[in-house]
């Protein structure tokens, strides 16, 4: 199951961390996704992740969390009171502030612990500068010492504000107590007001420019926030948009959300995907909304899954179609795709009897797998993907 990088977008994106240019033309890819430089660099490329849908969440319920009633965040105002759309955006503005500092308290608790704790010599014997400043790595020895921030997920908050914004806000087809009403009761009772949020706004992944960019506009808001701090090495905190499988576990703990989706059910998979099922329009559409992210804002990588139909390749017409479309990857600078060249029938298959499918691999996010050993409900999430054909 290949997976494609796209060099162009490297260089602006280190840059825009602090990188020297001629560091970054000597970039290399560390694992998959993450964006680093040889040698003189501790990246802490998953110091957090950041889970954008429960703040939304907690911005429309005064802080209130939808799956425990318990009220777990500060009362800015709830749906209900905000009269404008600019009245909600403030709003969400300050909840994002707020559970930015405290992520930024619980990061630099756990750099202090490895300063402290659990030096690493070895290590800083082999990045500059640490020898020479005499230094560890794990106290900002590093030439580089950053830490990277996963976004979670785009995608899902992209929908989520788009049909908000249209349904609530803009046309009033549902009000504000009805939405909040349906939020609680996960949508039982509700079912029609679901299918108006599914159905009638619009999906992030289609090349639709309004909603593409909303999930632009809140990634940019964040990546803005952090770009302001440093942590306790000295360095710069940047943002990234992949997910490996947490995408996963964190729906779980997101209630019922305003793109029609069921609480504790999965988020966007990858980083830069769209919700599986809803990019209607084709892989090219996929691109452009991708691209209509910055790369600046996944200077600590970015993650796009697509799947394909084996019979896809089949010709040489199609695999022709398909270098064309890897050329408009590139020319879109889109930072990242990796593809998964399979059935649905079979996957299903395979977990129904995982006995004859022991080799079968997949992409996840960022790595490969066997199918048969990944978690059932990641399982179905890859299964629910959207699946590219003829």
């Amino acid at each position: 199951m290949p997976q494609f990088f796209n060099d162009r977008s490297v260089v602006p994106a280190l840059e825009a961390v602090g990188v020297s240019h001629a560091d970054a033309l000597d970039y290399a890819i560390v694992g998959c996704v993450e964006l680093s430089t040889q040698g003189n660099n501790l990246g802490w490329s998953d110091a957090a992740m950041f889970n954008l849908n429960k703040v939304l969440e907690l911005t429309l319920t005064g802080g209130v969390d939808l799956l425990t009633g318990e009220q777990l965040g500060p009362d800015f105002g709830r749906l209900t009171g905000f009269a404008t759309w600019s009245d909600f955006e403030s709003a969400f503005a300050r909840m994002i502030d707020h559970y930015l500092d405290r992520m930024i308290t619980a990061c630099e608790v756990v750099e202090r612990a490895h300063a402290e704790v659990l030096p690493t010599a070895f290590l800083s014997a082999v990045v500059d500068d640490c020898l020479t400043t005499g230094t560890d790595v794990t106290a900002g020895g590093a030439t580089y010492d950053l830490s990277g921030i996963q976004m979670i997920q785009v995608a899902s908050l992209a929908d989520s504000l788009g049909a908000l914004r249209k349904l609530v806000f803009d046309e009033g087809r549902i009000s504000r107590e009805r939405l909040l009403d349906a939020l609680r009761a996960d949508f039982v009772g509700y079912e029609v007001e679901q299918a108006l949020l599914l159905h009638q706004a619009p999906k992030y992944g289609n090349d639709i420019a309004d909603v593409d960019e909303l999930g632009r506009q809140w990634a940019g808001y964040v990546a803005g926030r952090l770009a302001t701090r440093t942590n306790l090495r000295g360095g710069r905190y940047h943002t990234g948009m992949y997910t490996v499988s947490a995408h996963v576990p964190m729906g779980q703990n997101v209630g019922a959300s305003p793109d029609g989706r069921k609480a504790r059910t999965p988020l966007a998979d990858g980083g830069l995907s769209p919700v599986y099922g809803r990019d209607l329009a084709g892989p090219t559409a996929v691109l452009q909304s991708v691209a209509r992210l910055p790369n600046e804002y996944t200077s600590n990588g970015g993650l796009l899954n697509l799947k394909f139909l084996p019979e896809f390749f089949d010709s040489e017409a199609n695999i022709a179609t398909f270098a064309q479309f890897l050329r408009a990857f590139v020319a879109l600078e889109v930072p990242h795709v990796q593809f998964n060249v399979v059935r649905r029938e079979d996957l299903i298959a395979a977990k129904a009897d995982p006995d004859r499918y022991r080799s079968l691999t997949v992409r996840v996010a960022g790595y490969t797998a066997y199918f048969t050993e990944l978690a059932g409900d990641l399982q179905d999430e890859i299964i629910a993907r959207t699946t590219h054909g003829l």
